[in-house]
């Protein structure tokens, strides 16, 4: 019986020693996902309705989720929170900066790494040498030339008259000496062979152009009679409307030789000292702004609401002024022609003294734009300029 039971244990060990181990876990070949370290990104804009895709983009982050891009809020018009493709990416901080040259500047001193702002001071800026690309189209038109409500003035036929008959010149103000407006209307008033100064102290010329040193500050100079009238961008002159603050005359598009219908206005601008560090946080804030401006121009209700939620204008004053402008980010024919006549008026004005002094616009263009993150965007969108 002993040796039976040895028997039975030996042929239970040899067929268990002959079964083959269980295989080992295949290996896994999809390397985990490394967590991105969030950059800190900070958007400056000037705080007017031609900068509404950020605004738009920011209250309406609950339903922007193109391209995997998502925007959370930690405090309202402050502090946000950006995500790709459910990894966070950057915390966003909204800035508000000045207009005309102030933007560019603060993109410069590294205040904001990008920002919205005119065309001509960002190209002027990158012109100075200052780490600053135009790196998207963002708006178009919405320029007005406004004068006082009981001005014999009412079309720029009878500007051209009153300016040539004035005994002394008329007092023109202007929000900043890069501000879009201006150029525009110095452009007219070349046109129209009627003599301008920026000196107060000449008086053999038909026109004194005088800064007023902010958009904000347009109507106060017109009503306390600082200025006979004024040249600026919407909402300002729609406020003074309201306000029966002043007149418009003429959307400054309109003005002859008509170089700059439909001009480039505004645009998005960026620190090309850290744009490659924050490539992907940039790359993502574009993708949210191009969202942005299609709901702009499929829905007047919502970027009225959010105008005057972020600036505080009236409704009133939104209707009259959003609809002036052009909202686009798309690099088309037209938008490149008329940054050409830019560049090339902001050359016969002197405006460049630096390196994009006297280049051809092509040429120009090359140094002064960087439009690698918006067509990246775009193509996460499935978009094309076409």
């Amino acid at each position: 019986m002993k040796r039976l039971l040895l028997l039975l244990l030996a042929a239970a060990l040899f067929i268990g020693g002959c079964r083959k181990a269980p295989p080992p876990e295949p290996e896994q070949n999809t390397p985990p996902v490394k967590p991105v370290k969030p950059v800190t990104l900070k958007v400056g804009h000037v705080g007017h309705d031609h900068h509404l895709a950020l605004f738009v983009a920011c209250d309406n982050a609950d339903t922007l989720t193109g391209g995997g891009v998502t925007l959370k809020k930690v405090e309202d018009k402050k502090f946000y929170e950006l995500f790709d493709n459910q990894q966070k990416i950057a915390d966003v901080e909204i800035v508000k900066v000045g207009g005309g040259s102030k933007m560019p500047a603060a993109l410069a001193q590294g205040v904001i790494d990008m920002g919205f702002g005119g065309v001509a001071a960002v190209v002027a800026s990158a012109d100075s040498g200052a780490p600053v690309k135009l790196i998207s189209p963002l708006h178009s038109k919405g320029d007005m030339f406004v004068v006082k409500p009981d001005s014999p003035v009412n079309t720029w036929k009878d500007f051209v008259k009153a300016a040539r008959a004035a005994e002394k010149p008329l007092r023109i103000g202007y929000k900043s000496p890069k501000a879009v407006a201006k150029l525009v209307f110095e452009d007219a008033l070349r046109h129209e062979g009627i003599t301008f100064s920026q000196d107060p102290s000449k008086t053999d010329v038909k026109v004194h152009l005088i800064n007023t040193k902010g958009g904000g500050k347009l109507n106060t100079a017109l009503s306390g009679d600082l200025v006979d009238g004024y040249v600026g961008n919407n909402p300002f002159p729609s406020i003074a409307v309201e306000k029966k603050m002043g007149k418009i005359v003429s959307d400054l598009e309109d003005l002859p030789p008509g170089n700059f219908l439909n001009h480039p206005c505004c645009c998005i601008a960026g620190n090309t000292t850290v744009m490659a560090e924050k490539a992907a946080a940039i790359e993502a804030m574009m993708v949210l702004f191009l969202q942005a401006t299609d709901i702009i121009n499929a829905d007047l209700d919502k970027a009225v609401a959010a105008a005057t939620r972020w600036i505080g204008t009236s409704e009133t004053v939104e209707r009259m002024s959003i609809p002036t402008s052009g909202y686009s980010m798309v690099q088309d024919d037209q938008w490149q022609g008329t940054m050409n006549k830019w560049i090339v008026a902001m050359n016969e004005l002197g405006t460049f003294t630096g390196k994009l002094k006297g280049l051809a616009p092509t040429k120009a263009c090359e140094l002064a734009y960087d439009m690698t993150y918006l067509n990246r965007a775009k193509n996460r969108l499935g978009k094309t300029d076409k």
